[in-house]
């Protein structure tokens, strides 16, 4: 078994962990704080456990599509039960198709421009040399982002609110943390010889990006624009040129 899948498997819940902890001076966010480990781990693992074992893998694929089928499964079933338990309640973690007011000028004002400056920086620093194929674009505009959101700007985003209670709409540690987190586990990988592989670009990019999907949920209550947000930037940045 590949040692450095899973030492980086553990970073993410590690570090959640780790911001977290602060949680524990007070009971009442114990139970919360374990509830983080269950779900942290449980989308790790089942992530990258068809990476481990390429026999759970589809057969001609290239993407890790069973691994975000089975984390999306897992974390459904998750959500499932802590909404059955009445732990939290599906608007607290965004199953809404309902849009808070103001939705409509932030997709005007933040959402269009934010696009629009992502195909220009795609398109002069880091787009494409070829065309991308069936395959990636069919995976990047649809399972990264359903999987994701619902784990980080959903379940992650509502336990850590639940821990360390904000303003609603405002900008909570919960916001901050998972964003980090988000940015953390995309830029950092661990090799085979425990060799330590660092993206800082990709980090900080993930960490920006996570941080307006944190945002787009905390003001629109609902998980449907970060989805289609974060679809979107992965077509973008599979689809688009680079011109320079």
């Amino acid at each position: 078994m590949a040692v450095g899948t899973l030492v980086t498997m553990a970073i993410g819940p590690l570090a959640l962990l780790m911001l977290a902890a602060p949680s524990v001076a007070r009971s009442t966010a114990r139970p919360w704080l374990l509830l983080v480990a269950i779900v942290a781990l449980a989308d790790s693992v089942a992530t990258m456990l068809p990476i481990l074992d390429k026999g759970l893998q589809l057969p001609g694929v290239h993407w890790n599509w069973s691994g975000k089928l089975l984390d999306l499964a897992v974390m459904a079933a998750l959500t499932a039960a802590l909404i059955a338990t009445r732990r939290l309640n599906p608007r607290e973690i965004g199953l809404t198709f309902r849009q808070a007011p103001g939705t409509p000028r932030i997709l005007l004002i933040v959402v269009l421009p934010y696009l629009v400056v992502l195909v220009a920086l795609a398109a002069t620093m880091f787009g494409n040399t070829k065309p991308p194929d069936v395959e990636t674009l069919a995976y990047q505009a649809t399972l990264p982002g359903l999987a994701e959101e619902l784990v980080w700007r959903g379940l992650l985003l509502a336990l850590f609110d639940r821990m360390f209670p904000h303003r609603d709409g405002g900008v909570g540690y919960g916001l901050i943390a998972t964003s980090a987190v988000f940015g953390l586990i995309h830029g950092v990988a661990i090799g085979d010889d425990l060799s330590l592989h660092f993206a800082f670009d990709s980090m900080l990019f993930a960490s920006g990006t996570g941080f307006l999907l944190c945002w787009l949920r905390t003001r629109t209550g609902s998980l449907v624009l970060p989805v289609i947000v974060h679809n979107a930037t992965n077509a973008i940045m599979q689809t688009v040129p680079l011109l320079a």
